[in-house]
C-alpha cells in the first residue's frame, strides 16, 4: 500500500468510527432515534448524500483492490520484457532478499529493506538495521553495501544507485559497567 492507499485508509477508518460512535449513541438512547429517522427521511432525493455515498463506495473499492494486491503494479519490478517473455520480480521478495545478503554480514541482524526503483535497471534502498557490540559500524556498513550490490548485479541483474543504511540499535553486550 502506497502512502496514497494509507490516507485514503485513515481517512476512511475516522469515517467508520463516527458512524460506530453515532450507532452506539442511539442504542444508548444518547441520540433519540426520532432525530436520526428525520434526517434518514430526508435522504430521498438528496443528491448530496448520493454523492457522499458514491464517494465512500469507491473509496471502500479502492481499499479492497489494493488489500488484495490487485492495485498498485508498481510492486512489480520489470527484469526483461522480450517478445517471448516477460521476467518480472516482486519488491518484497527483492527486499527480502536483499535482508538476508545484508544478515549475512556478521554483526548486523534485525534487516528490514525498502527498495525504490529508479529506472528500469537500477533500483536505491533503504536498510534498517542493529548491530551487535563492538562492530565497526563504518566497515559493517561498507561491507554490506559492497555484498548487496555484487550481489544483486550477479543475481538478478539491477544496479544498485543508493545504499542507505540506517542502524535502529546496538543490542547490549551484557557487560556491567560498574
Amino acid at each position: 500500500m502506497g502512502i496514497t492507499d494509507r490516507i485514503i485508509l485513515t481517512v476512511y477508518t475516522v469515517l467508520m468510527a463516527a458512524f460506530a460512535l453515532l450507532l452506539m449513541a442511539c442504542v444508548f438512547g444518547l441520540i433519540p432515534v426520532v432525530d436520526i429517522v428525520d434526517v434518514i427521511s430526508q435522504l430521498p432525493g438528496s443528491w448530496e448524500y448520493a454523492l457522499g455515498g458514491a464517494v465512500v463506495f469507491l473509496i471502500s473499492i479502492r481499499l479492497l483492490l489494493a488489500g488484495i494486491g490487485l492495485l498498485g503494479s508498481d510492486s512489480d519490478l520489470v527484469l526483461a520484457d522480450v517478445e517471448n517473455g516477460k521476467t518480472t520480480v516482486t519488491k518484497r521478495a527483492l527486499e527480502n532478499y536483499i535482508a538476508d545478503i545484508a544478515q549475512e554480514v556478521y554483526g548486523i541482524y534485525g534487516v528490514k529493506v525498502k527498495v525504490d526503483m529508479e529506472d528500469k535497471k537500477t533500483i536505491s534502498a533503504s536498510i534498517n538495521a542493529s548491530l551487535e557490540p563492538g562492530v565497526n559500524v563504518f566497515e559493517i556498513t561498507e561491507e554490506v553495501k559492497d555484498n548487496v550490490k555484487e550481489t544483486i548485479k550477479k543475481v538478478v541483474g539491477l544496479d544498485i544507485n543508493n545504499i542507505q543504511m540506517h542502524f535502529k540499535q546496538f543490542k547490549n553486550s551484557g557487560k556491567n559497567n560498574g
